[in-house]
């Protein structure tokens, strides 16, 4: 008998060879201090924000409302949690916070109760106007979302069809008529005036749950935009201004895209509305944004009640006061809530529209220092959030370097575009430097335009990479310029100080010739043949990386063109990929991420012995880590707490950082070893009790760390001695987590 289960152990532990692997993945791991010359950052590493929206909801139904950002610069929702510690309240930043929302949201989001059930529902963008989910979530099933319409309908005098809303627009959606269920307030999609669509939920059903809209006004509030600046004419009674009540809808029929309107028609070119009772006075007035201009416009309605066709009696151009009026470079957009947990609604205004508008400095914050019936608002920041974070802009680019020569590696930061005053867009670099220690780093900003690189025009993204090239002990750079070139400084401080550059040369391949590829040059300097010279390879904006190998000597670098696509590491899912190559090294296997224009993390692995032109690389994931940061990913591995797992920056679109720490227990593999195990799973597959073997038979320091399934769920199963209890298991694969003297083992198990 002894014989038969010892041959039979052996088959066991011959099979399972294959399936105990060593895992090294990647978690999100914000536990590096970041600090400015005044404080210690409270979310440092949640990503940064450029074009927000905010709403709030209680997505975990603990009775605290959340604040959820919605920026479409990418379309991306960022979660940001309440919470309270004792009596001090505060927000801490959610990891994929996006996967508790719908993933179809684009260009706007807002979350509103409309059927009055204290659940905020989500009103988002449809083709041609407004898609709605209705939040059907609880505390024990969670967030959840039910799709309640891909466009709201609306009754243009009998002609129901879609409510429209332009893409570029943000409507007020608001009780206008003060009668319990939610209205809508958009502008006209050939004209300057606004639209007021009632609800009818309460007039036909008496509760508010219902979605059935009429348009009530064709121009609430009598007035309408000036084409020529951004004054309001009010107390218009030209057409369609005259009645009030409808007569003649201006809609053109059956319009469903707003791309197939006639082109006759004038088009509306973007405003943001808030609709806010701001006197008290039983009837709403309107805060106003607009596309081509950089404040925000009080509006006041003149009417005593609700729907008798009132007139607007003013408009305030320096609101919310002539001291501190809102104000940035275009499209402002407005929104009521309470962000400072006093309970009282404050006011938040951010810009609309990307790339034209402030990217880094970019959320006003307005305190209400009145009451919610008659608020009072007063100029608070101009960085709310973002002040807590790392944020320099649009497309961050995480590089690090030893700049002080201090033995520690401090973080650069470049980005794609900050916007500054006047609309001129640049590229710079930030300097974060390692003020901890090798074993507790920390992280202190010291310089928003390191070394004056702003005034040097090397266009947008410009991109920094830092190795050294003459062999003096010293880091020097070259940096990718937005025209496809590359220059280079020669670093002149010597071994142990800080960096220092002079001026600038262009990088020149063998032959002579500036190495261009043609734009958005990316480049990274390392030793990617392991001849012990630093090679140099770019990513280019059509999505390909070309490897320029090193022939020359460590002293004088020679540059020569090995293959324009190496490894056919082609990223491009569109005609624009922004390939951002990040080559590292473990256990002296050559890796490779590349950031891209889509947002994700491309993991290529077989590249060692496979450098010549033609050569292809493995492509092991498109997607690593599930990880999507919108827009404009980049990375850069390195160990910077030296405790033996690497650390992962991301750069992405919103001009902030993510930070991860590789962990023994992820599911995600960034590299895998067969090894033979000292443990064995028996039986395998099993169904009732697994028992762990341990083959050199000690059993002392056996620690079952998490069994999981496929889906990285923990299970509640617990080790007794060396047996656990499977029965209440479903059928399915399964992992245990165990350490058996100190080594972490991942061991496959089938439950059948």
């Amino acid at each position: 008998m002894i014989k038969v289960f010892s041959s039979f152990l052996a088959v066991i532990i011959s099979s399972q060879i294959t399936l105990a692997q060593t895992y090294l993945g990647f978690e999100y791991n914000p536990n590096i201090p970041v600090k400015t010359a005044t404080a210690t950052l409270k979310n440092p590493w949640a990503g940064g924000i450029n074009y927000g929206q905010f709403s709030t909801i209680d997505f975990n139904f603990d009775g605290l409302d959340d604040l959820v950002i919605f920026d479409r610069s990418g379309d991306e929702f960022i979660l940001m949690e309440h919470t309270l510690t004792g009596s001090t309240h505060g927000y801490q930043y959610i990891y994929k916070g996006h996967n508790y929302f719908p993933s179809d949201c684009k260009y706007r989001s807002a979350f509103v109760d409309y059927d009055n059930d204290g659940r905020k529902d989500l009103f988002t963008y449809g083709i041609g106007g407004v898609k709605v989910y209705r939040n059907i979530g609880s505390s024990s099933l969670g967030l959840q979302w039910q799709l309640v319409t891909d466009i709201l309908q609306t009754d243009y005098v009998g002609n129901v069809s879609n409510l429209f809303v332009s893409a570029s627009d943000i409507p007020a959606y608001s009780d206008i008529d003060f009668d319990g269920d939610i209205d809508i307030l958009t502008f006209h999609i050939g004209g300057q005036n606004v639209e007021y669509h009632q609800n009818q939920s309460m007039e036909l059903y008496g509760i508010p749950d219902s979605l059935k809209f009429v348009l009530k006004n064709q121009c609430w509030g009598k007035f309408s935009e000036d084409p020529n600046n951004n004054d309001l004419v009010l107390n218009q009674t030209a057409y369609p201004c005259e009645n009030g009540d409808i007569a003649n809808p201006l809609r053109p029929e059956n319009t469903v895209n707003e791309d197939s309107i006639n082109a006759t028609v004038t088009r509306h070119t973007g405003s943001t509305l808030l609709a806010i009772d701001i006197n008290n006075n039983g009837v709403m007035d309107l805060i106003l944004g607009d596309v081509s201009y950089p404040g925000i416009t009080l509006l006041m309605n003149g009417g005593t009640a609700p729907n008798t066709n009132s007139v607007m009696i003013s408009q305030n151009h320096n609101f919310p006061s002539v001291s501190h009026p809102a104000s940035m470079q275009l499209f402002p957009a407005i929104y009521w809530e309470d962000v400072d947990f006093d309970g009282k609604k404050d006011l938040i205004v951010a810009p609309n529209a990307r790339t034209v508008s402030e990217n880094q400095n970019s959320v006003q914050f307005f305190k209400n220092i009145g009451t919610n019936a008659l608020p009072n608002f007063v100029f608070q920041e101009n960085n709310f959030l973002q002040k807590e974070m790392i944020d320099h802009g649009l497309g961050s680019i995480p590089v690090l370097v030893d700049e002080n020569g201090d033995g520690l590696k401090d973080l650069v930061v470049a980005d794609f575009i900050r916007y500054k005053p006047t609309l001129n867009l640049e590229s710079v670099f930030q300097l974060y430097r390692n003020t901890g220690t090798a074993s507790n780093p920390e992280f202190t900003l010291v310089n928003n335009d390191y070394l004056g690189f702003s005034a040097l025009g090397l266009g947008l993204r410009a991109v920094p990479t830092f190795g050294d090239l003459d062999g003096d002990g010293d880091q020097d750079l070259i940096v990718g310029r937005e025209n496809g070139t590359l220059v280079r400084f020669t670093n002149s401080a010597g071994a142990g100080n800080s960096l220092s550059f002079g001026v600038s040369v262009p990088v020149n391949d063998n032959t002579g010739n500036p190495i261009n590829v043609v734009s958005y040059a990316f480049p990274q300097l390392f030793d990617l043949n392991k001849d012990g010279l630093l090679d140099l390879m770019v990513g280019k904006k059509t999505g390909e990386i070309s490897y320029y190998q090193n022939t020359g000597s460590n002293s004088s670098p020679i540059f020569t063109l090995i293959s324009q696509n190496v490894g056919q590491a082609d990223i491009a899912s569109t005609p624009d990929g922004y390939a951002s190559p990040h080559f590292f090294r473990v256990n002296d296997t050559t890796h490779l991420f590349v950031g891209a224009y889509n947002g994700k993390l491309n993991y290529y692995r077989n590249i060692d012995g496979h450098l010549t032109d033609g050569d292809t690389f493995s492509l092991y994931s498109s997607n690593y880590l599930n990880l999507d940061v919108g827009l404009y990913s980049s990375f850069f591995v390195d160990d910077i707490d030296d405790n033996g797992y690497l650390n992962l920056f991301v750069g992405q679109d919103l001009g902030g950082l993510f930070l991860f720490e590789a962990d023994p227990l992820s599911t995600s593999s960034l590299s895998e070893k067969f090894i033979e195990s000292n443990l064995v799973l028996y039986p395998n597959p099993g169904n009732q009790f697994v028992k762990i073997l341990v083959k050199d038979g000690n059993l002392s320091n056996l620690k079952l760390l998490g069994m999981y399934n496929i889906l990285g769920q923990k299970q509640p199963v617990e080790l007794m001695n060396s047996l656990v209890d499977v029965s209440n298991l479903s059928i399915g694969s399964y992992y245990f987590v165990i350490e058996n003297n100190g080594k972490v083992e991942h061991l496959n198990f089938i439950k059948n």
